[in-house]
């Protein structure tokens, strides 16, 4: 048998051997352990077979909402019949977009639809029988129409007049229906600053997701990894996890090590394995931070602390095993779910009169939420790469730490001064900032500037 992967996640064409001879022929049209071989997965509970009289009768846009929605094994056995699919699955890089493949008693092809997606044809003879298998019972409570003409989708049938079904004619348009398909994210370090806001995120767009922390399963082990990833199918993992403590990595290597790298690769091979995109999250501390110029994404890396490099050899992995990819290097993080600079500031200003800052590292300070929803954007794309995403603008932590304690009403000295005046067991680079050439290349918005990000922060967190 031969399967041929469309453009469409989990969408696939099947040709079986045929075996002819004077008399005829013979094929296996559905061999359930070598379909499942192949990623096509029927558990079969319905076998459909349709009839339709005439050439130009459209039947569809039809589907079933979940919790009834149904996988479709199609083949036409009599006569032939245009079929159709269109991908109802909000966040698909391929949402709202359709296609269509002759089927036909000749050609003896099959198309294998999965969960997510409206199904229609049309007939181009007379006399046509279609068969298929669902994985569903029929449920009329769930049973949907789409109108085969909306412009939203834009199917060209290649005729103005089919002969329609009257469910099909006062079928609704998509944007008045309550088509429930969507993606499936995992976000990993839920947790965490940034994998709190992605879920956030993810669930104001409606785009079905589960956040994981560590006691779902633990990323340095490779089989329970794999075991949750393999079990929950994601469409997409966006990776938040690590170990970020940038001091205490220089003595926990191996730690920092097992979390940072392998926890990654186990991960990322997870991915490999179910044909799903990966976000990994990654840091300026890839960089050495020399010179004053903003570094482009595709500067070569050279980290001057273990965290940096840690987090280098987790992109490097990404990269090996990945087509599917999208790296973002971010700095300065701080968000409501979690310790950052900010709080930090915040509490000082309650308990201190006075405080050093140092005052030449320069970087921007970057909104977690700002970052979730250009990470939603992202990953409902296929404009893979390694991409630099922070906050517009630039300061040193000093000018930082001032513009906190001014917008929070806070009146504390703040004593600007280097880093040699403040040693780190980690060293920390001097230039972070970031190129956003990778975002303006591929039409994705900047983040807003750090300033007002800060402001929308503090509200935030009242």
């Amino acid at each position: 048998m031969k399967v041929t992967k469309t453009k469409f996640k989990g969408l696939y064409l099947i040709e079986t051997d045929v075996y002819g001879d004077n008399r005829g022929w013979f094929t296996e049209s559905y061999t359930k352990n070598k379909f499942a071989e192949q990623g096509v997965v029927v558990e079969s509970v319905q076998d459909n077979h349709s009839y339709s009289a005439q050439k130009g009768t459209l039947r569809g846009i039809h589907f079933q909402t979940n919790p009834m929605a149904q996988t479709k094994l199609i083949r036409c056995t009599r006569g032939a019949i245009i079929d159709t699919v269109v991908d109802l699955r909000k966040g698909s890089d391929t949402y709202k977009q359709w296609y269509s493949i002759e089927l036909s008693a000749e050609n003896k092809k099959q198309l294998y639809i999965p969960k997510g997606f409206g199904h229609a044809f049309l007939t181009i003879t007379d006399d046509v029988e279609v068969q298929y298998k669902v994985d569903q019972y029929y449920s009329k409570e769930c049973d949907r129409s789409i109108k085969f003409n909306d412009p939203e989708i834009g199917i060209n049938w290649g005729t103005e007049n089919p002969v329609l079904s009257q469910k099909d004619l006062s079928a609704p348009l998509l944007k008045d229906s309550d088509v429930n398909f969507s993606i499936k994210v995992l976000v990993t370090g839920v947790t965490g600053q940034l994998g709190y806001d992605v879920v956030k995120r993810l669930n104001e767009i409606g785009i079905e997701c589960i956040g994981v922390e560590r006691g779902d399963f633990d990323i340095t082990n490779k089989e329970e990894t794999e075991a949750f990833i393999l079990k929950y199918k994601p469409d997409v993992v966006v990776h938040c996890a690590a170990y970020t403590a940038v001091d205490k990595a220089e003595y926990a290597k191996e730690l920092c090590y097992a979390i940072n790298v392998n926890g990654t690769r186990y991960i990322t091979e997870a991915c490999q394995k179910i044909d799903a995109k990966i976000v990994y999250i990654s840091t300026d501390y890839v960089f050495d931070g020399e010179g004053n110029e903003a570094q482009n994404e595709d500067k070569v890396t050279a980290p001057i602390n273990y965290y940096g490099y840690s987090k280098e050899q987790g992109e490097l992995i990404v990269k090996e095993l990945l087509e599917k990819y999208f790296i973002i290097r971010t700095s300065w993080i701080y968000g409501k779910n979690g310790n950052n600079f900010v709080k930090t500031m915040l509490r000082l200003g309650q308990t201190k009169d006075e405080i050093s800052v140092v005052n030449d590292q320069i970087g921007v300070p970057t909104y977690t939420y700002d970052l979730a929803v250009l990470i939603c954007d992202m990953l409902q794309t296929t404009k893979y790469g390694t991409y630099h995403a922070v906050n517009e603008g630039y300061c040193s932590w000093y000018e930082f730490a001032m513009e906190i304690f001014q917008q929070a009403g806070i009146k504390i000295k703040v004593n600007s001064i280097p880093t040699s005046e403040y040693p780190t067991r980690a060293k920390r680079p001097f230039n972070s900032r970031l190129s956003k050439e990778m975002l303006d290349k591929n039409g994705f918005d900047r983040l807003p500037e750090w300033k007002g990000a800060l402001m929308r922060y503090l509200e935030e967190i009242k």
